[in-house]
């Protein structure tokens, strides 16, 4: 896989795309503004992960951002200029576009890596977060700073509260500090944390595990651990054995056996 751009990247593309195999590699552009959100970068990136999530071919999307930040929230010159107008629409609009990229994330059919090389703060991080897996430089830190200027983390809360729980996840959106990546991963928001160096290897090497495994093996996990937190226990017990009944009758698992009773 190609290398992240530097910070002086000189495509104007907003999303850089590249692959390896069937591994994409999606690059927020805007390395100047710390990769900062409006509606056009937003848009952009969720069209690219739609669009990769659409190729069957594409095994694995892998996510960061150009420069030294992944994201650091929000284009805030644009969102303030509908608040000062108050216009209600523009507004939403602003923060919909952001919502329009978590949702192409959580319902994206391959696994997905956040590869965080800095900065992942507001929405950024809900970005990162919307991820499946969360890979974390040890130079990056995380944070829902909205309450410092006034807002509120409406929509990453949904999947801030998720991964932390209620105590933890009520404090980072009431005070907006910043955490490390070492105390992220600690408190559940991340995966795991890797020297800055070897960032690229270490997502990479995920990345090309997870590609080699079954592709509906995989689409069936996500879907089921997305819907999990909203079933009660019985009816957990019969979904789980229903979904799990469908992935076995596919191809890829019928090889998969057949190439582990060979080996036994």
């Amino acid at each position: 896989m190609e290398s992240l751009p530097p910070d002086d990247q000189v495509s104007e593309a907003l999303v850089l795309e590249s692959r390896g195999g069937s591994v994409v590699r999606l690059v927020l552009n805007r390395p100047a503004a710390r990769n900062a959100l409006d509606p056009e970068l937003a848009g952009a990136l969720a069209a690219a992960i739609h669009a990769a999530s659409s190729d069957a071919t594409v095994r694995v999307i892998v996510l960061t951002g150009a420069g030294s930040a992944f994201c650091a929230g929000a284009q805030l010159d644009g969102l303030l200029a509908g608040i000062e107008q108050h216009d209600a629409q523009a507004v939403g609009a602003s923060f919909g576009a952001v919502g329009d990229v978590y949702q192409a994330l959580l319902d994206a059919r391959p696994p997905t890596i956040a590869m965080v090389n800095g900065y992942a703060l507001a929405g950024g991080c809900g970005i990162a977060t919307a991820c499946d897996l969360v890979i974390a430089s040890d130079r990056a830190q995380f944070g829902y700073p909205e309450v410092q200027l006034g807002l509120m983390p409406g929509m990453v809360m949904s999947l801030l509260f998720r991964l932390v729980g209620f105590r933890i996840g009520l404090e980072l959106a009431l005070t907006g500090r910043r955490v490390s990546a070492e105390e992220a991963a600690r408190i559940g928001l991340i995966n795991r944390v890797v020297a800055h160096d070897a960032l690229e290897a270490s997502v990479d090497a995920l990345a090309e595990q997870l590609a080699d495994l079954s592709p509906t093996a995989l689409a069936s996990i996500k879907r089921w651990a997305r819907a999990l937190p909203q079933a009660d226990l019985a009816r957990a017990l019969e979904q789980g054995r229903d979904v799990s009944t469908l992935c076995a009758l596919s191809p890829e698992a019928r090889e998969g056996i057949a190439r582990f009773l060979k080996k036994s």
